[in-house]
């Protein structure tokens, strides 16, 4: 009986290194507190799993030759982006909902706060930001239907992301090969 290698499986790989490090970059945040689980520090899991998806794509070119379809590239650098996000998605569900559950309440009344000083900066009326804190009041901003949307919500912009990365790294094998 013949097997076959496995398929190396750029996306899967690159995407669980994502996923570490999306939720040590969380983890990080938690430990330094309100201020520091609110603060830009988050986009850097953004540029780490933007640039671990590039990496995969020209992972996979590279075994392929120095050749990869539009979709193959697409297919890889979306499944990093897949898998980095729930990873971290799954990590900050536990961690508020499970771990430290005061921490999510201090959190939640905090991004209430935030909204309404946003709201005013904007030049919204009392009414408008009272109607707006009423509307949220009691609900969970962690809830897991919430955080499954977000987890959506994130997946196509990461889709769109991933388009970028794969126009800018696909390369077609020639039709016809002059030997």
């Amino acid at each position: 009986m013949e097997t076959t290698a496995p398929k190396d499986n750029y996306g899967l790989s690159f995407g669980l290194v994502a996923g570490l490090i999306a939720c040590i970059i969380t983890l990080a945040q938690y430990l330094g507190g309100l201020n520091a689980y609110l603060s830009p520090l988050g986009y850097l899991t953004y540029a780490a799993i933007i640039i671990l998806a590039l990496m995969a794509g020209l992972r996979k070119k590279k075994a392929n030759e120095g050749y990869l379809e539009f979709g193959e590239a697409l297919k890889t650098t979306f499944t990093v982006f897949a898998i980095a996000l729930v990873l971290q998605t799954l990590f900050t569900y536990i961690l508020l909902n499970f771990i430290d559950v005061s921490f999510k309440e201090a959190l939640t009344q905090e991004i209430m706060t935030k909204s309404e000083e946003m709201m005013r900066k904007f030049g919204a009326t009392d009414e408008q930001i009272d109607k707006a804190m009423e509307n949220e009041r009691g609900k969970d901003p962690f809830s897991l239907s919430r955080v499954m949307l977000g987890y959506a919500i994130s997946c196509i912009l990461a889709f769109i992301i991933c388009l970028i990365i794969s126009v800018s790294i696909k390369k077609s094998k020639p039709v016809f090969n002059n030997i």
